[in-house]
């Protein structure tokens, strides 16, 4: 399983806070998207958690990761953007951080000229690591409208 803390930690490894030589545009850009990794992948695990259940067997197993891999990025970002006011505190941070770093993640995986500074990066991987923290957080009520609304579009 993919452990969300795992990616910060390497995020903080190719960005550190005070690093000579300073870290590389590359550098810059895996670190923004292996941010918004880390929160998506906690979104998904939750997900999967909530619908399918903690796996006890093959037959659990293969249905939590199909619900797993079952999250789409673009489905996700609208759709969470629409329950913003019904959620917690920490539940509308983790939604707007997901937002915004998905929105970087496509930025520094795709705009060949999209350019970041170390500052605003760190900020990103502190963000989505306060994000992550914050989920912890949340009810099981408020996950499953994150289930919900992420997962599923409104008929």
């Amino acid at each position: 399983m993919i452990n969300p803390q795992e990616l910060i930690d390497t995020c903080r490894k190719l960005v550190p806070p005070s690093a000579d030589p300073p870290p590389t545009q590359a550098d810059l850009r895996r670190a923004i998207s292996t941010a918004y990794y880390a929160v998506f992948h906690t979104l998904a695990a939750s997900n999967a958690e909530l619908i399918a259940g903690q796996p006890q067997s093959s037959i659990s197993a293969y249905a939590w990761e199909r619900v797993y891999r079952r999250l789409d990025h673009g489905r996700a970002q609208n759709n969470l953007r629409a329950v913003l006011n019904l959620l917690s505190p920490p539940g509308a941070f983790f939604a707007r951080t997901f937002i915004e770093l998905q929105g970087m993640r496509q930025e520094a995986d795709y705009d060949p000229n999209f350019s970041i500074t170390r500052t605003r990066t760190f900020n990103a991987i502190a963000q989505a690591e306060t994000a992550i923290r914050n989920f912890a957080q949340l009810t099981q009520e408020e996950r499953r409208l994150l289930v919900a609304q992420s997962m599923f579009d409104r008929r």
